[in-house]
C-alpha cells in the first residue's frame, strides 16, 4: 500500500513541468533566443519587469534585444522555488541570482548606473573596463495550465538588492587561460551539441 494517490502523482508531474518552464526562462536569456523565450508565456500573459511592463509576446523581443547591445555576458539562475497549485492555477515565488557583464562604454555604463556611479571612477584609467552588475531578486509568476502545459501568464519581478563594480575578470592568465570553452549566445553553445 502507498501513501499517495493520483493526485499527488499528478501534482508532482505539474511541479516538474513548471519547474522546467522556470529553467527554459533563464536559457532563453543567457543564449538570447528569442522563440524559446516566447515558449515560456502563453500569448496573452503580461509581464511587469520595471525595464518593461506590458504583453510577455512584446518583452520577448525587447528583453533579447537590450540583452545583446547592452551585455556581453549574462548568467541568470533560479534557486528557492515554492509553489502553490490549486487546479490549474499556480503561484510561484522564484529566486533570482544573476549576473551581467557590461561593456565599458562610458555611455552604456552611465545608462546603465546613472550618474552618481560614473562619478565614482577616473575615465582616464577605466573608459573600455568592463563593468559587472550582480542582482537578486525574485520572480512572483502566475502560471496557468492549459490542456496539459503550463506557461506564465503574468509575471512581476522583484529586486531585492544589487551589487555593482568594475569587473576583475581574467580570461587569458593562469589556470583561466586553460578553460577555453566558453559560454556563447545562440545554438552554437556546448549545451546544443549534447543536446536530444
Amino acid at each position: 500500500m502507498t501513501d499517495f494517490d493520483d493526485a499527488d502523482l499528478q501534482e508532482l508531474v505539474d511541479r516538474k513541468r513548471i519547474y522546467e518552464v522556470l529553467t527554459r526562462y533563464c536559457r532563453a536569456l543567457d543564449r538570447c533566443d528569442v522563440d524559446l523565450m516566447k515558449s515560456v508565456y502563453w500569448d496573452d500573459a503580461q509581464d511587469d519587469h520595471g525595464v518593461f511592463n506590458g504583453g510577455a509576446q512584446e518583452f520577448a523581443d525587447f528583453i533579447i534585444r537590450e540583452i545583446q547591445a547592452w551585455f556581453d555576458v549574462t548568467m541568470h539562475a533560479i534557486m528557492n522555488v515554492h509553489m502553490e497549485l490549486k487546479d490549474n492555477i499556480a503561484c510561484t515565488e522564484s529566486y533570482l541570482f544573476a549576473y551581467h557583464l557590461i561593456r565599458g562604454e562610458r555611455q552604456k555604463v552611465e545608462e546603465i548606473f546613472g550618474s552618481t556611479y560614473l562619478s565614482g571612477f577616473d575615465w582616464s584609467k577605466v573608459d573600455s573596463v568592463p563593468h559587472v552588475f550582480w542582482y537578486g531578486g525574485r520572480y512572483v509568476d502566475r502560471f496557468e495550465k492549459r490542456g496539459k502545459e503550463w506557461r506564465i501568464a503574468h509575471r512581476q519581478v522583484v529586486m531585492d538588492w544589487n551589487h555593482n563594480e568594475i569587473s576583475t575578470g581574467i580570461w587569458d592568465e593562469g589556470m583561466f587561460k586553460t578553460l577555453t570553452l566558453r559560454g556563447e549566445r545562440g545554438h552554437g553553445d556546448a549545451v546544443f551539441k549534447n543536446a536530444p
